[in-house]
């Protein structure tokens, strides 16, 4: 269903990208042309989330008894990568690029873009409250924000449409296409800066997901005491190591059951984990000189 979800979003992100690259050249206008870019950068977004939740399916092996989910974050380098370089030449476009009177099809583009843009935010935030998936909530935040970007660019045309009359405005779409470079090179800047990070093996932080593990297992009586939860993220997944205090008296076959119990009642979350590890620990006075 999650893939579903990402394949909408990516089929929308493609049409928004074809359509205003051919509005670009059709109307001439460099700000047209940058937030095209802009979305590109959406439209491979999707592309990565779509190959990490078909990575996470792929059983692991024997190399990779982890599974595989990190090579999601070495195709996000690639692509963060092509998304600034592409931001780079499409900033040194409009800086060189001739000051041209654009149309109002550039204008017609970017309203049918936000429509579509706002449309799919909703969805994709609605699917991803209703499966509790993390990557289509960020994609529809992400979405909603590109939102914006959208509605810039319009300003910006529709301030060149004014050079008509008053060739001063003209520069307003040089502008434009400057102030999208920009922020799609951020935008790049910022996923690449994430990626690295995840590869090295970031740690999740999110008080609500390891408050949501951390009820699971203290549902077990013998649990006196959680004493960390580490939660590192594999792409789409999560490996979840636990520390936990016990009193000393139980035997080691019961100490089996209440994990096993654990890592069935963990992986049954919608926080897709994929891999637990329970380390036992007993409390100090329970713990009995010989």
């Amino acid at each position: 269903m999650i893939q579903k979800v990402l394949l909408k979003s990516l089929l929308v992100n493609v049409f928004l990208t074809i359509l205003k690259i051919i509005g670009s050249i059709i109307s001439g206008s460099v700000t047209l042309l940058a937030d095209a870019i802009h979305c590109m950068s959406d439209m491979l977004t999707d592309f990565i989330s779509l190959i990490g939740a078909k990575l996470s399916s792929k059983k692991p092996d024997e190399k990779h008894p982890f599974g595989h989910g990190k090579v999601e974050y070495l195709t996000s380098i690639v692509m963060s990568i092509l998304i600034c370089f592409l931001a780079i030449s499409t900033l040194v476009t409009s800086i060189k690029g001739e000051v041209r009177e654009t149309n109002l099809y550039a204008c017609i583009v970017l309203v049918l873009s936000i429509i579509l843009k706002i449309i799919l935010s909703r969805y994709l935030l609605r699917k991803g409250k209703e499966l509790n998936s993390s990557i289509i909530v960020s994609n529809g935040t992400e979405t909603k924000y590109d939102t914006y970007s959208s509605f810039l660019a319009l300003i910006f045309i529709l301030v060149s449409l004014v050079g008509t009359k008053n060739k001063m405005f003209l520069y307003a779409d040089v502008l434009g296409g400057i102030v999208l470079s920009l922020l799609t090179f951020k935008a790049g800047i910022e996923l690449l800066l994430t990626n690295i990070s995840s590869i090295l093996g970031e740690i999740d932080t999110d008080e609500e997901k390891i408050n949501i593990v951390n009820n699971i297992v203290l549902k077990n009586k013998i649990i006196t005491k959680i004493r960390r939860t580490t939660l590192l993220k594999n792409g789409t997944y999560y490996s979840v190591t636990l520390e936990l205090n016990v009193d000393g008296n139980y035997t080691l076959n019961e100490l089996y059951q209440v994990e096993k119990k654990i890592k069935s009642d963990l992986k049954k979350t919608n926080l897709n984990i994929r891999y637990v590890t329970v380390n036992f620990k007993p409390n100090k006075n329970h713990v009995t000189s010989k």
